[in-house]
């Protein structure tokens, strides 16, 4: 440990345990209700057939999580892992973060590109709590729902004004500033919330034991150490967020939301240790590296949503959104930052629209009609001199669902939706012999896809403390712009993702003391989307295909036990046995998915000093990255080595009002990897202060 991060460490303490009596904390704040998508009451519903996980504002503090990324990592069947471009990966039963859906208060939030954006960029201060449902999400949430859809609700102006301060500091000049502030004036309900972070990057495990990265050809330079151990390089940031809402309550049942968010960030790439790519430009076609830096990478976006009842028995709810995304991707020759070779852009929007439709027309039924579109937009260029080349596609989706209630405590549910997608137009970039720019040429696109996705599925309130539920449920997943037209490994001939998840949980309450589930799942997945086949005229890079057939059956088993009022002990674990089953497959292994994974936890108000004690570990299995395929029968398979890392947070409240704390992540200092040449955060401490009032 060096002597700043250990005398940062000796002072929290300090002023922790020495302070006076704490009475306990509580975060919590007004959800918008606007954010939610599914209608909740008293009855049971859709929410009630799925595997379903809610993390509350709460619990992320008690985390210590600082991002909605680092909140996802202690959701159970979630793996969060950090590898190229050192953007968070989110991983839902083995399902990659393109795969689910993610929302911001019910609207998506993605690239449109890649289909999946830096959950880093998103702080936990905005959020109120997060609604995890995996298996058989609702049709009401659109299309692109392949396993999870993952809604952010963020957080409302209260009654009484309320304002938040929060200070931060830890080793290497990090700082992490966040202040916010509500009300509800009348019948105007306003929130403002801005953060800024800075830090000159995190520090390596002391057991970290530098290797030397290897060029991916032989004329790319020779072996050379890219990390060298104790601060990580390139691994700085700056990042300044805005996010706020103003809104307006006309009558009791109508409201109507402004929304709008801002995010710009510059960061380092921390460098891969294994191996590194090199490619110089050739005339006025770009070279590229992956030792690089974001020059910029910035979103924002605007979105009105309103709600409006018609009458007791008919609702209408809509969301109408622009977003934005730009960012510049900076090339260097060598691990000195001293020469860029190119700059690359990318520039994405998307607008859409969302109407839904709720109706309770008698009281064992209730009803639901949606109906979502966008447009996304995808301009990209590898230098400045270059013109950009345009993409761009249409999604859209119709469904409806239903809700049917008995006397015995039996509900049924079953909804359908028609989701379809169509690229409009797609371009690249020609040069010429001597490698100078040519021209932009139009590419074919393929014929539109629409898929029809049904579900169904019971839920049986046994008992006051008992329920029983399953389901099955059809969904489709569209292939990604750069899975079809990347220069390196696009396919435009990719079908369409296919899914069958079935679903089989109990859940058992005894007393309010102990609380235990059981979920089963099945994915039956067809045409897989996997880059992990070689394309014909071999030059080293892989190629989107189409694998035949995928399964992944397991379950999810969590207990949470409170034995006193200020004691908390929970583990969340989940098994996945995933295979190929494709004809001709030579191994059944699948790339990306971890076997086992648990998260367990334990809260406790320490006697007699009074301070709030939060302990997480995480356990994650291998993860194979590489493996052999039907082209390349005798290519090594390679995977992570599973990993276990513990946090920790002490915290203690003064009047109420002024909390102190102190973080330790990664306890016990392991060096591990959760993406091959990509190490992971050594032991790290931090300083908080937060005010509320």
């Amino acid at each position: 440990m060096d002597r700043n991060n250990f005398l940062l460490c000796i002072l929290a303490v300090a002023v922790i345990f020495l302070s006076g009596p704490q009475s306990g904390y509580s975060y919590d704040e007004s959800a918008y209700d606007l954010g939610e998508m599914i209608v909740t009451g008293e009855r049971t519903g859709v929410e009630d057939i799925a595997i379903n996980t809610e993390i509350t504002n709460v619990e992320i503090a008690a985390t210590g999580s600082k991002t909605l990324a680092e909140a996802l990592q202690y959701a159970p069947g979630v793996v969060v892992t950090y590898g190229a471009k050192n953007e968070p990966e989110i991983s839902v039963h083995g399902f990659k973060s393109e795969k689910s859906l993610i929302l911001i208060d019910g609207i998506p939030y993605y690239e449109t590109y890649y289909g999946k954006l830096n959950l880093d960029q998103i702080p936990s201060e905005i959020i109120s709590k997060i609604e995890i449902t995996k298996n058989a999400p609702s049709v009401l949430y659109g299309s692109n729902a392949q396993v999870a859809v993952i809604n952010v609700v963020t957080k409302k102006g209260t009654p009484e004004p309320t304002w938040s301060l929060t200070s931060e500091v830890g080793a290497n000049r990090t700082t992490r500033t966040a202040v916010s502030h509500g009300n509800e004036i009348g019948r105007v309900n306003y929130w403002l919330s801005y953060s800024k972070k800075l830090t000159d990057g995190w520090r390596l495990s002391d057991d970290f034991e530098p290797e030397e990265a290897q060029p991916q050809r032989k004329f790319m330079g020779s072996p050379t150490v890219a990390e060298d151990g104790r601060y990580r390089e390139n691994a700085d940031l700056s990042q300044n967020s805005f996010w706020g809402r103003v809104g307006l309550t006309p009558a009791e049942n109508s409201e109507y939301f402004l929304s709008v968010y801002l995010v710009e960030s510059e960061r380092g790439i921390p460098f891969e240790t294994s191996q590194y790519r090199v490619f110089e430009s050739r005339g006025d076609d770009a070279g590229f590296s992956n030792i690089a830096r974001f020059r910029n990478y910035d979103d924002w976006g605007v979105d009105l949503s309103g709600k409006q009842s018609l009458s007791s028995a008919f609702n209408l709810r809509g969301k109408l959104f622009y977003h934005e995304h730009s960012d510049d991707y900076v090339s260097f020759t060598d691990f000195s930052l001293d020469e860029e070779i190119a700059v690359s852009t990318y520039e994405d929007a998307y607008m859409g629209v969302s109407l839904i439709a709720d109706m309770t027309p008698v009281t064992w039924h209730n009803g639901h009609v949606s109906v979502h579109y966008k447009k996304d937009t995808h301009d990209d260029r590898a230098s400045a001199s270059l013109p950009f080349a345009e993409f761009s596609s249409y999604t859209g989706s119709v469904g409806t669902e239903h809700s049917f209630f008995t006397d015995n405590g039996i509900t049924a549910v079953i909804g359908a939706s028609y989701d379809w997608f169509e690229v409009s137009s797609a371009e690249e970039t020609i040069f010429d012999q001597d490698d100078n720019f040519s021209r932009q040429q139009k590419l074919e696109t393929a014929e539109p896809d629409g898929e029809f996705n049904p579900m169904a599925g019971l839920s049986w309130q046994a008992s006051e403390s008992t329920q029983v539920y399953g389901s099955v449920a059809k969904k489709t997943q569209f292939p990604r712009l750069s899975q079809l037209y990347s220069g390196s490994s696009g396919n435009p001939e990719l079908d369409s993702e296919k899914t069958i998840n079935y679903t089989l949980g109990i859940q058992q309450a005894i007393g309010s003391v102990l609380h235990l589930r059981a979920d089963g799942f099945y994915h039956d997945i067809s045409d897989w989307i996997s880059r992990d086949y070689y394309a014909e005229d071999f030059q080293g890079d892989t190629v989107y295909v189409n694998v035949e057939d995928v399964e992944m059956q397991g379950f999810e088993l969590g207990i949470r036990w409170t034995p006193l009022p200020e004691l908390g002990l929970s583990v969340e674990y989940t098994y996945n046995d995933a295979e190929n089953k494709s004809d001709g497959a030579v191994t059944d292994k699948v790339a990306g998915v971890a076997e086992n994974q648990f998260v367990a936890g334990i809260s406790a108000l320490v006697p007699f000093i009074n301070v709030r004690m939060d302990l997480r570990g995480i356990y994650v299995d291998e993860i194979y990255e590489e493996l052999p395929t039907a082209d390349r029968p005798d290519t090594e398979i390679t995977s992570t080595s599973d990993y276990f890392f513990a946090n920790l947070r002490l915290a203690k409240e003064f009047n109420e009002n002024i909390e102190a704390y102190v973080e330790c992540g990664n306890l016990f200092d392991k060096d591990y990897e959760s993406e091959i040449g990509y190490p992971g955060k050594g032991r790290d401490f931090l300083f908080g202060m937060k005010a509320t009032f």
